[in-house]
């Protein structure tokens, strides 16, 4: 509850045990921090960002260090409360925080959110100033632990830890008195301060984390110097911390996907928020099928998912990287996590249906997948192996008719271009990777394809018969 230092605005009752009063006075705290954050994030990026033009400053802006970064788990560090440079005054204050990271996703939102913006011209723009370095550094900073001082009590968080079922929700502390001097008036002493802040905290981390990961996907697409350039990023020597062996871009994009290992989707999307229970479980048993933290984790692995899809194309070295990083696994699981049984043929739909909330995270994932195989044969081999999964392949590439070919059909209309990948891991499987070999059904994919290469030569061949004719035609006229 916002209230001023005469007591105005706070709230006089007392709460109670037994319900509703209780939860009205609750929610009226949280609203009202939450106004008043907007509030002050509206007024800081009309100060800080109003007439920002120049595309290499607004990328250095989004790159710059974020405050929390500096926190402590004992107390928080007081930096210089007079300092003039900018910065912000204290590092351990929440509401700072909060505003920081939304300015940052503002910016990426604003100069790098849509794909126009991130295509052709305007991606070697991004890239010459530094873009996908700054959105590498972000996402990297977001994941690394919060520096801690060393305490046997105490170990470091990151904004962003990992997910596992039945862990204990862990979060990045912070000290509610060590707020700065403008943000001093948000706290009171209602201590459900600590749980609304800290859970605006990691809501605008997961919203920063995403909006960074979309422009990475989007920036991925169709250029091979900006996939080339997420391999080649490191963290900087002065932030790399050798306890997440974080190399490249590679490696940092298999941490994002990784961090719900063995997270189910529907735990996904009933995941508790930050600060609602510290002291329960991130998933719970009671949760609710869908929580608002859920979904935007969801939507953040979905994009990590994307850019994951477009960065493999084409680029072996970037697929050789993803293998060597175990995505491969984790993404087999993603698709099928109850399979224990390789070998038993799919009988129906294994893709989510449209009503599903994960339908285009699989999706996404199936295509990272062909993507992988087409430029490393052991993806291929390690895939071909799988009945199971050749189907779930197959059917993510011509739709569920594909995974039932009349073989007396030989006609190659409606029937897609296969996917490079696909034969790839299709070949591999008829050569000795699939135990029992080849079900007619996948043969007839690979005979029709290789029917549609044969039509596609022959109308070629065509083609250049007809222009030949053409110009001897237009010699003997001439």
């Amino acid at each position: 509850m916002i209230g001023d230092e005469n007591g105005s605005g706070s709230c006089d009752v007392a709460p109670n045990d037994d319900g509703e009063d209780g939860d009205k006075i609750l929610i009226g705290h949280h609203a009202d921090l939450l106004e008043e954050i907007a509030r002050l994030e509206i007024s800081s990026a009309n100060e800080s960002c109003c007439g920002e033009n120049d595309l290499r400053s607004a990328v250095q802006r989004i790159g710059a260090p974020i405050p929390c970064q500096q926190l402590f788990c004992n107390g928080g560090t007081h930096a210089n409360e007079n300092a003039n440079d900018g910065a912000c005054a204290q590092p351990a204050c929440i509401i700072c925080n909060i505003l920081d990271l939304r300015r940052k996703n503002s910016a990426t939102l604003h100069y790098m959110g849509t794909m126009a913006q991130c295509r052709g011209a305007g991606g070697e723009a991004l890239r010459e100033a530094g873009a996908l370095d700054v959105l590498l550094a972000v996402l990297w900073r977001l994941m690394t632990p919060l520096q801690m001082q060393k305490s046997d009590d105490c170990s470091p968080v990151s904004l962003l830890p990992k997910v596992k079922p039945g862990d204990e929700a862990k979060v990045a502390w912070f000290d509610n008195e060590c707020l700065c001097n403008n943000h001093l008036h948000l706290r009171n002493s209602n201590p459900s301060f600590d749980g609304i802040a800290l859970n605006a905290l990691h809501m605008t981390a997961l919203d920063l984390a995403t909006s960074c990961l979309g422009s990475l996907r989007d920036l991925a697409c169709g250029s091979a110097a900006n996939r080339a350039a997420i391999l080649a990023w490191s963290p900087s020597p002065a932030e790399k911390n050798d306890s997440h062996a974080i190399e490249n871009g590679v490696h940092l994009l298999s941490a994002y996907v990784q961090r719900y290992d063995q997270c189910r989707w529907e735990q996904i999307l009933s995941l508790k928020e930050m600060g609602s229970d510290t002291s329960g479980n991130a998933i719970a048993a009671d949760a609710p099928t869908q929580t608002e933290r859920g979904k935007k984790e969801l939507r953040l692995l979905t994009n990590a998912l994307g850019v994951v899809r477009n960065a493999s194309h084409s680029t072996p070295d970037v697929c050789l990287e993803f293998f060597r990083r175990g995505l491969v696994d984790t993404l087999v699981w993603r698709l099928m996590p109850d399979d224990a049984d390789t070998t038993t043929p799919a009988t129906a739909s294994s893709l989510p249906d449209a009503s599903s909330p994960w339908r285009e995270a699989c999706f996404r994932s199936a295509g990272s997948l062909i993507n992988l195989a087409e430029k490393c044969p052991a993806v291929a081999r390690q895939l071909g192996s799988n009945r199971r999964l050749l189907y779930l392949l197959i059917e993510a590439w011509g739709g569920a008719s594909a995974i039932a070919i009349d073989p007396n059909n030989t006609s190659t209309r409606g029937m897609p271009l296969l996917h490079l990948g696909l034969a790839a891991t299709l070949h591999a499987a008829r050569n000795g990777a699939l135990e029992g070999g080849l079900e007619e059904g996948m043969v007839q994919v690979l005979e029709r394809e290789r029917t549609r290469k044969k039509a596609a030569q022959r109308q070629e061949e065509e083609r250049k018969l007809r222009k030949a004719k053409q110009q001897d035609e237009r010699v003997a006229v001439g």
